[in-house]
């Protein structure tokens, strides 16, 4: 606990602009099963995309991985400025955990060249899936999750690859632009949880309106407002709650 507790404490300061802890990188993936996976571990990586962008990400399969199984998968945003640091902060501290006691792969990227997964980086995501081939999600769909930007780009991505997407958990987050809002409607049918700190103004009437844009199109939103908290939502830190409604997801 006190681990997690660090990491939450580095992620406030982080996405204060503060920078954290060095990142490692390895050599690109492709669509071939690597021979050198890392299974009941943080693995972190480095694939060149067929544009040329260097996108580093982490890695989580659970023991004894087989790449001609199916998995639940999760895509996991970073908060903050999204770069390598938090990204590893998050995977290991709150995803990597719960994602081995349940058998989950964890996908999670980091911000190339410091360019949000909301302001252009979106566009590296599907290509990014799909270099992952030998990863089967579970009902040819991934789950979809994010803290703050995270949870921003949690929607911008879900928005613009709907047909992929099994659930969607922010914690916190929410659609940021008027397109992102108008998606809204296309995910519908996919089951979506958002927490929030109840101490976090700012963000809660607009994950509220979310919430809203989704039941009057017939969704269905687990909608948590914590109380006693802010921003960084420290009893999320364990990512117990988070997978308990990603296992309720699951088709």
């Amino acid at each position: 606990m006190i681990r997690l507790t660090v990491a939450f404490a580095l992620v406030l300061s982080a996405c204060s602009g503060v920078a954290t802890v060095p990142t490692l990188s390895t050599p690109a993936a492709s669509g071939a099963v690597p021979d050198d996976l890392a299974p009941g571990r943080l693995d972190v990586r480095t694939m060149r995309l067929a544009d040329g962008t260097d996108l580093t990400y982490g890695l989580v399969l659970p023991e004894g991985f087989d790449p001609a199984a199916d998995y639940p998968v999760l895509l996991a945003f970073p908060p903050g400025d999204q770069g390598p640091e938090l990204m590893e902060l998050l995977a290991e501290g709150t995803y990597l955990p719960e994602a081995l006691a349940r058998g989950w792969v964890v996908l999670a990227p980091a911000a190339p060249d410091g360019v949000l997964f909301f302001q252009g980086s979106e566009r590296s995501v599907a290509p990014f899936l799909d270099a992952l081939e030998w990863i089967r999600p579970e009902g040819g769909r991934i789950h979809i999750a994010g803290v703050s930007n995270g949870g921003i780009s949690a929607f911008r991505v879900a928005g613009e690859m709907t047909d992929r997407v099994a659930s969607i958990a922010v914690f916190p987050g929410y659609p940021s632009s008027a397109e992102d809002r108008a998606a809204l409607g296309e995910l519908a049918a996919v089951p979506v949880a958002m927490w929030v700190g109840a101490d976090d103004v700012g963000w809660f009437e607009p994950m509220d309106e979310a919430r809203r844009i989704l039941e009057s199109a017939g969704g269905t939103v687990e909608f948590d407002v914590r109380p006693g908290e802010g921003h960084i939502l420290r009893s999320m830190s364990d990512g117990a709650d988070l997978f308990d409604f990603l296992e309720s997801a699951r088709p």
